[in-house]
């Protein structure tokens, strides 16, 4: 991982604020591409996904975090306790949502937060010979984040807040995005809406990116048990959480991250014992010996090398 300092802090509205980082241990950063993420360490053991969105000029890295009161912590720290000068730890950019080049046409939905992996995009697009049309959605009462940056670089804006709109109408906006490279980006929930209403149309593939939560609270699963030999402990994980809140519970040193079995921060391997996948990143191969506690379970008896 890289280390970096916090170099501004700007407040973007709607509860999100923009944080540039500069290297500390490199002259500069690695070249990323549009709808590229990393990684940030906020804590020992935290790690949080975000998108970079800085401006191509912009030799920093800018993150955009949106203040989740209801989360496990990272974006509060981020918003009340990180301060110009602060030392973190960043990944290497992962081109995840990568954008496919020269389309005569792109038609761009976001969510909320959602904006940023388009932000990169509508950079990456200044200069070609395309048509550019954003549809972006905002919460009641929300003020607009990065609204005149995205009217600067987009002519085709269009702004919709539940609270003035009401519910969103996605089939009618996708019917003036037919032929277009069609991208989309926000809640598991916005995301199905726009997938949803794209297959009543028979609308040709779009490509989407979500942000989730962590896993839901309730029934996870049947209660089983996982040993770990090293410290000689035996955790018992109940119906009602998962195998990383045991873990971490228990003082083991696991990073994590989306805590939805996507980006493989949290992976363990497993000598001995069933798992029940319920990843969206390990191959087949690897369900072999290693799972993502944050949403995997075991059957009856584990057994985990120590970390």
């Amino acid at each position: 991982m890289m280390k970096v300092s916090v170099d501004q802090i700007v407040d973007e509205g709607g509860g999100i604020r923009s944080f540039y980082f500069r290297p500390e241990d490199r002259s500069r950063f690695p070249p990323t591409s549009p709808g590229a993420h990393t990684l940030l360490r906020v804590t020992k053991g935290m790690m949080r996904q975000y998108s970079l969105c800085a401006a191509p000029g912009d030799r920093r890295y800018r993150l955009a975090i949106r203040l989740d009161p209801a989360g496990r912590g990272g974006s509060r720290f981020m918003h009340e306790s990180a301060r110009v000068g602060d030392v973190f730890y960043l990944s290497y950019p992962q081109p995840d949502f990568p954008l496919e080049p020269d389309r005569p046409s792109y038609s761009f939905f976001a969510g909320g937060v959602g904006i940023t992996p388009i932000l990169s995009f509508l950079y990456a697009l200044q200069g070609q010979a395309c048509r550019i049309r954003l549809c972006y959605f905002v919460r009641a009462g929300d003020a607009v984040p990065f609204e005149q940056e995205v009217r600067a670089l987009c002519p085709q804006v269009e702004i919709f807040n539940s609270a003035l709109n009401g519910r969103a109408n996605f089939e009618g906006l996708l019917r003036g995005s037919q032929g277009d490279a069609i991208y989309c980006c926000g809640s598991a929930r916005f995301v199905a809406g726009v997938q949803e209403a794209a297959d009543a149309l028979g609308t040709a593939a779009i490509q989407v990116e979500s942000f989730v939560s962590g896993v839901k609270a309730g029934h996870l699963g049947e209660p089983f048990v996982v040993d770990l030999p090293r410290s000689r402990h035996i955790l018992h994980v109940p119906s009602d959480r998962s195998m990383l809140d045991v873990l971490l519970e228990d003082g083991v040193d696991i990073d994590y991250a989306c805590e939805a079995g996507v980006c493989r921060s949290c992976i363990v391997d497993v000598i001995e014992g069933e798992i029940i996948h319920r990843d969206q990143c390990l191959t087949e191969e690897e369900r072999r010996t290693v799972m993502t506690p944050c949403v995997s379970r075991g059957r009856g008896r584990i057994v985990i090398n120590s970390l």
